[in-house]
This record gives C-alpha cells, sequence and structure tokens, in this order.
C-alpha cells in the first residue's frame, strides 16, 4: 500500500518545531559534556518497546495460513519479510482471563481486570522492566500514542500512566535543554516535593503503630506509594544538572508539520525516529508505542471512513478494504522501525539484536469485541525466533497465556522473575 508520499527530510524536519533538525542515525553526532552521562550509556543493555493498535487486526488478514519458518505472509505482512528469521508471529494466545471487549485493551501489557485489582495486582510489563532499570537512564521508561491516549502501563502502585500524544512534545522532552530558569525552577519544585513526602511518610508512620489490621494494608500500599514517589524524585534529581543529548540548530520552519493528530502517513515515521533515538541515546530502555481508539477518519491513502465503523465491517468489501489499507500501514511502520534498529550498530551487533520488538493488541477481532487469540509479534532481542508459531498448548489444547511470553521476556531483560502476574510458564522452549 502506497501512503501519502513524505521525504525523510520533510519526516525530519517537523521536529523544527522545537528549533532543531535531526539526521539518523545520529549516535556519533550526539554532544553530551557529561562524564556521568557518558558513563550511562550502554550499548550492550537490553530493551523493549510495545506497539500496540487501539483496534486489533482482522484475523483474516493477519494470521498467515502456514506454520514454521516459511510461511506465506497474510494479506498484511509483506513488509515485514524483509525481517524473516527475526521474527515470531504467535497463533492462539491471548489473556485467558480477559472478556472485556474494548476494555481488553488496557489489560494487553498485565493481562489482568484492571476494575478489580488492587494496587501491585495489575502492573504491566513494561513497568516491571522499567522498575527494574529505574534511573540508570534519564526516563525509565516513554509512553506516546497517536490519535489520542490510550495507556496500557500500570505502574506498581496501580496508576495509569501517562503518554505524550505529540512527537514534537516528546522530542522536546528527550533532546531540548531547558532554560536556566526551568531548571532553577524544577529545582526548586523537587526540594518542595521532597519536604512534602518526608511530612507525609513520618504522619504515616505515626499512624502505623495505632490502626487496625484493615487499615494497615491500605496504610501499606500508601506506603509503598510514597516509595515509589521518593525513587523517582531521587532519580529526577540524579539527572537534574546532567545534559540531555544535544543535535545541532535548525531554523524553524513552519510548514514543516502533519495536517493534525491523525495525519498517520506523517506522524507515524517520525514518532519510531523518535523512539529509534531514544533507545539510540540510551535516553530509555522501555518504550510503549500505541495507535490509538477512536471513530475518526485515519489520514493515509485509501482510507475514507471512521477507524471504529471499520473495524465493525460487517464483511462489507469496502470496509475490509479500508480496514485492511490501515493494518497494512501498521505493520509497514513495524517493519521500517525494525529496519531502523537493524541499521544502527552496537558494540554486541545492531541495536535490534539488545531490543525486543512486541506489537499487539488486547482485541484480536474488532468486529466481534472479541479478546481471544490476540495479533501478536515478537522480533529481535537476540531471541531464537520460529516464523509462525501456534501457541496451542499441546497437552490441554488451551491458548497460551500471554503472560507466559512476557515472562520469558522479562527474564531475557535480566529479571529473575518465575511467573508475570499468574503465567502458567514461559516460552524458553520456544525463543531461548
Amino acid at each position: 500500500m502506497n501512503t501519502r508520499s513524505k521525504t525523510d527530510d520533510s519526516r525530519r524536519a517537523v521536529l523544527k518545531a522545537a528549533g532543531v533538525s535531526i539526521a539518523l542515525p545520529l549516535l556519533e553526532s550526539f554532544d553530551v559534556d557529561s562524564a556521568v552521562a557518558a558513563e550511562k550509556r550502554d550499548e550492550s543493555a537490553k530493551r523493549m518497546v510495545f506497539v500496540s493498535t487501539g483496534l486489533g487486526m482482522n484475523p483474516r488478514t493477519f494470521f498467515p495460513d502456514e506454520y514454521g519458518a516459511d510461511f506465506a505472509p497474510s494479506p498484511v505482512l509483506p513488509a515485514m519479510m524483509k525481517h524473516r528469521g527475526e521474527f515470531t508471529l504467535f497463533s492462539h494466545m491471548d489473556h485467558p482471563n480477559i472478556f472485556t471487549k474494548h476494555a481488553g485493551i488496557k489489560s494487553l501489557l498485565n493481562g489482568v481486570l484492571n476494575k478489580n485489582a488492587r494496587p501491585g495486582q495489575n502492573i504491566s510489563i513494561d513497568q516491571v522492566a522499567a522498575n527494574h532499570v529505574g534511573y540508570t537512564t534519564r526516563f525509565p521508561s516513554l509512553h506516546i500514542s497517536l490519535g489520542g491516549a490510550e495507556s496500557a502501563s500500570y505502574s506498581s502502585s496501580g496508576i495509569l500512566l501517562r503518554q505524550e500524544t505529540s512527537p514534537e512534545a516528546l522530542f522536546k522532552k528527550l533532546f531540548v535543554a531547558d532554560s536556566a530558569a526551568a531548571r532553577k525552577a524544577r529545582a526548586l519544585e523537587l526540594e518542595e516535593q521532597g519536604s512534602v513526602l518526608d511530612l507525609v511518610r513520618t504522619r504515616a508512620r505515626r499512624l502505623e503503630r495505632s490502626v487496625s489490621r484493615t487499615d494497615r494494608a491500605k496504610l501499606d500500599e500508601y506506603l509503598t506509594a510514597i516509595r515509589e514517589a521518593e525513587e523517582r524524585l531521587q532519580g529526577k534529581r540524579r539527572w537534574q544538572n546532567i545534559q540531555k543529548p544535544e543535535v545541532s540548530k535548525d531554523e524553524y520552519d513552519p510548514t514543516a508539520r502533519g495536517h493534525g493528530d491523525l495525519d498517520y502517513g506523517f506522524l507515524g515515521p517520525v514518532m519510531f525516529d523518535l523512539l529509534a533515538l531514544a533507545l539510540q541515546s540510551d535516553s530509555s530502555r522501555v518504550i510503549t508505542a500505541n495507535f490509538s481508539m477512536h471513530n475518526r477518519v485515519i489520514e493515509i491513502d485509501g482510507v475514507t471512513k471512521g477507524y471504529h465503523t471499520l473495524s465493525h465491517h460487517g464483511n462489507r468489501e469496502s470496509h475490509l478494504r479500508e480496514l485492511q489499507a490501515i493494518e497494512t500501514f501498521y505493520i509497514e511502520q513495524l517493519s521500517r522501525f525494525i529496519g531502523r534498529l537493524k541499521g544502527i550498530n552496537t558494540s554486541g551487533g545492531s541495536l535490534l539484536d539488545d531490543t525486543m520488538v512486541f506489537f499487539g493488541s488486547g482485541l484480536s477481532d474488532a468486529s466481534r469485541h472479541s479478546n481471544r487469540n490476540l495479533p501478536i509479534i515478537l522480533a529481535g532481542g537476540g531471541l531464537k525466533h520460529q516464523g509462525h508459531y501456534d501457541a496451542v498448548q499441546r497437552h490441554s489444547g488451551k491458548q497460551t497465556p500471554l503472560n507466559n511470553l512476557f515472562t520469558t521476556m522479562l527474564q531475557h531483560f535480566g529479571i529473575e522473575i518465575d511467573s508475570f502476574n499468574g503465567a502458567t510458564g514461559n516460552l524458553n522452549h520456544v525463543l531461548a
């Protein structure tokens, strides 16, 4: 499928609104004076990226007919075939306890019924990984969504994490130096936050001696949230005076912008370029990126109807054709991102070798509001990939819990964990 034509220069120029210009790959042109920051950059570290779609993938055009390494691509997959041998597409994998239709989107990264979960029970895989990395990087995790915010990332205290919805805003966060006045204001803010936390912690400790057992459990959750806040505060202080990676200055170009927040043909490549830069500069090692659920018209060639309307296609040929155009675009962007990571050399090979790139959705067939047989791809990470893998469990005939895959990903990330959120096993026998 041909999307609206844009040159690489125009994609990069969208970031000129921040007063800078970038050209990829960029690692050799980063100019970070701080020796401390240089010490933090670790090319061999493991990384995770989670890419998701708001309304699933049409099973008839996503899943190939054949299994194994030499499968013929399904209608939306041709762009991925240049990476054959470097990814696994899973059939018959999902979250067995999720039957919540669209609400399953927010359960994609944890496999938990969030509305029934107590704080700490619904942490998402990205935040387990982010907690492991901590403030070794400036940002323990980064989150962006095109088409509107729709996060599936939950902290260890059950807080739904905020997403950036603008690549330009993400770029400023990553690479644009704060003014002296802004740094001074933030230092004051961090000091005030620390004082408040000290006061709150002291009062909570006093209460601990006199409350009931039930209230003590609630208080423990509260103290956990305080500890998380303190860790974030200390991490922000750690990076407060460390210079961000710098890029060359350029003139502001008011024409180098998309038409709006649904100009996916323009914003999609920009978003993934930024994600590659964030990994390459070791600004973060854990990222989530989302194409959101909505019913507006996505600006790519061949699409004239709202996204949600198309997902409820009723087998109408015109709707199916437009839906396939959108889903093909998603896969093309995934493939382009994987290719960019492959083109970035590190001491151990390529950046893709050290980065697990997950693609999926909390919905499978949106036309039926189904949460079964989710569309799942895992690429890179130095894993032993299988092409198209049938994840039906041979002993039970049931589908494999997605959290089994997440358990393997966390273990490969370097985290000592036996089971993630109720996983029944892992997929080390397949991928490791």
